[in-house]
């Protein structure tokens, strides 16, 4: 896996975003002036001009007040001051009062709408910021979409400092336009384990596009996982662990990482779940291409590394959140037969060959054709290689299909049941929409079924259900009224299987009909803005930052996987695979397109 397929996928400037999200902790230290980022516990502030501010920035449209400013020219120097990223933020603190000035402490960032006037003075010396939110952080980086119609009211409390107007009531936040924010940031991932420590999970972060990121992406992996993703994730780090050295350095490609001494302490196996994190986290900084791993300056080394304290994500691709060994080719359906989905045309899969099937969707297991390696069966004990899950016509059964069955296998029934999902360790999730009283269950490796606790779905109008990749998410179309939402939550893996942790990702689609995860971080949903309106795909991150419409044609079912491109069905029964010039290609007659997974 290439260093850029490790970058998160969200679009690049100039496409449609909906929400941002920023790093806030390993900011607020940068507001704060200091010249090192803390990776535990509170952020420490000091004066302005106790530390100089090392990292540059584009030129800020302001310099700081003049003699005679009015309180709204104040105020909107202040937000100016803000809108480009500044170590220590020195010039929006010239517009706050000289005790603000010091205490200022920003530990959050809100987004607002680029509307030209976020100010309101309803009357002489009083002035708000007041505009239409898109999003909020908290401290620890967590996103969450503003509330239909949500506004940012805040009162910045103009006082008179010697004769002069200056911001009294300064927010605990820094105060950024949407589109200054899709400036001055770019999106990274931090990865975390699954609690078994089998494979690697993405936590989406945000950092300054000028800043020292290579030490502020350990910092925030050091810090651990978001609170949303925490409870389904592991970390390889013991808690409290820190940086030994100010930053992380880098010379010739080669990142150097030195931790404090506790990590020596590290059996072998934590060792390697350590190393694979930091690889995968910094490889996605193009200039790095090894990390060198130091505990108080002494190497820090593991036997399954050659005794070496330097490594590369590649060494670790075991964890791949892609899972390593997972099928790549799309299926499909065509006149009752399962194909292989070619780059002109489909052809028959030869395990199926003589075997017709009779479907209205199918889901095909991770590693295609050659099945789960943890999937038992009754015939043949040491896998039973079924690979092919299909809902029958009517919408009532799950037939399984393998090489090693005559004919389909029944392994559940219900009255009206969506198309299923497989996770990379055999489970195959069903979803029966019961007349909108939603029941999920899941079929493990042994052909044993399990109700899923799902507070907030079961019950429901449940229209979709796909697991990711990694196997720690779940994404979610619901239809709420007269509208249908889509949602990510939680898978939780412990006695039994949980999804929580719902949240909505904003989206301007009424209705929406299908749903595929197309990339690690990454949601493609079909849908349109009324009933008869055409549908379209449209590309939505995890996070709800990004929002990205695909011109495609009309189009009833899709599949997608990360790294693979996007497969429409159209309701003239011809498949269309999306190329890199965001064009549609003809696949052929095929309907009920799917993607391993």
């Amino acid at each position: 896996m290439t260093a850029e397929a490790r970058r998160p996928s969200r679009p690049s400037h100039g496409l449609c975003l909906v929400g941002a999200v920023a790093l806030a902790v390993s900011l607020v230290a940068l507001v704060a002036g200091c010249s090192t980022v803390p990776s535990s516990g509170p952020v420490m502030f000091e004066p302005m001009g106790t530390q100089a501010a090392t990292e540059t920035s584009l030129p800020v449209l302001v310099n700081g007040p003049e003699p005679g400013d009015s309180p709204q020219q104040v105020a909107r120097g202040f937000l100016d001051a803000m809108a480009s990223y500044q170590a220590g933020q020195p010039v929006a603190r010239k517009y706050l009062t000289p005790a603000m000035s010091e205490r200022w402490q920003p530990n959050q960032v809100f987004i607002y709408d680029s509307t030209p006037v976020p100010l309101a003075e309803p009357k002489s010396g009083k002035v708000f910021i007041d505009v239409r939110k898109v999003g909020g952080l908290g401290v620890n980086g967590d996103w969450t979409s503003a509330r239909p119609g949500e506004r940012l009211r805040l009162d910045l409390g103009m006082t008179k400092v010697a004769g002069q107007w200056r911001v009294g009531r300064p927010p605990a936040a820094l105060v950024m336009s949407i589109y200054n924010f899709q400036r001055e940031y770019e999106s990274y991932n931090l990865y975390f384990f699954d609690p078994n420590f089998e494979i690697l999970v993405p936590d989406p972060i945000y950092l300054p596009i000028r800043s020292h990121v290579e030490t502020l992406l350990v910092n925030a992996l050091l810090r651990g996982p978001s609170a949303w993703l925490k409870p389904t994730v592991r970390t390889a780090f013991p808690e409290r662990t820190t940086l030994a050295a100010p930053s992380v350095t880098v010379e010739g490609n080669v990142a150097t990482v030195d931790l404090d001494p506790r990590v020596d302490s590290l059996y072998e196996p934590q060792r390697r779940y350590l190393l694979a994190q930091l690889s995968w986290t910094l490889d996605q900084i193009p200039k790095v291409k090894k990390i060198q791993v130091t505990a108080g300056r002494a190497p820090f080394s593991v036997g399954g590394n050659g005794g070496s304290n330097t490594t590369s994500a590649d060494q670790w691709a075991t964890y791949d959140p892609r899972v390593a060994g997972a099928a790549t080719g799309a299926y499909a359906l065509n006149d009752r037969k399962v194909v292989l989905v070619g780059s002109d045309r489909t052809v028959p899969v030869s395990s199926l060959a003589g075997r017709p099937v009779e479907a209205r969707s199918i889901a095909v297991g991770i590693f295609g054709e050659r099945s789960s390696p943890g999937r038992l069966g009754p015939e043949d004990p040491r896998g039973s290689a079924d690979w092919l899950a299909a809902v029958s016509t009517d919408g009532r059964k799950v037939n399984l299909y393998g090489a090693n069955r005559s004919s389909p296998h029944i392994v559940w029934q219900g009255r009206d049941i969506l198309e299923p999902s497989w996770d990379r360790t055999g489970k195959l999730w069903m979803v029966d929409r019961n007349r909108g009283r939603a029941r999920i269950e899941v079929l493990d490796e042994r052909d044993r079924l399990g109700t899923v606790d799902a507070p907030g779905l079961n019950g429901k109008d449940v229209r979709g259900l796909k697991i990711s990749r990694e196997g720690s998410r779940a994404a979610v179309l619901v239809r709420q009224g007269n509208r249908t939402v889509l949602m990510v939550g939680r898978v939780e893996r412990g006695e039994g299987l949980a999804i929580r942790g719902l949240r909505e990702l904003p989206l301007d689609l009424t209705r929406m009909t299908d749903l595929a995860w197309s990339q690690l971080d990454e949601v493609t949903v079909i849908g349109s803005e009324g009933q008869a309106a055409a549908s379209r795909a449209v590309k939505v991150s995890v996070d709800g930052y990004s929002m990205t419409p695909l011109t495609g044609p009309d189009s009833t079912s899709l599949a997608a996987a990360p790294g693979q491109p996007v497969l429409l069905g159209g309701s003239d029964g011809v498949l269309q695979r999306e190329d890199k010039t965001y064009m549609w290609s003809n696949q052929g007659a095929g309907r009920c397109p799917a993607y391993p997974g």
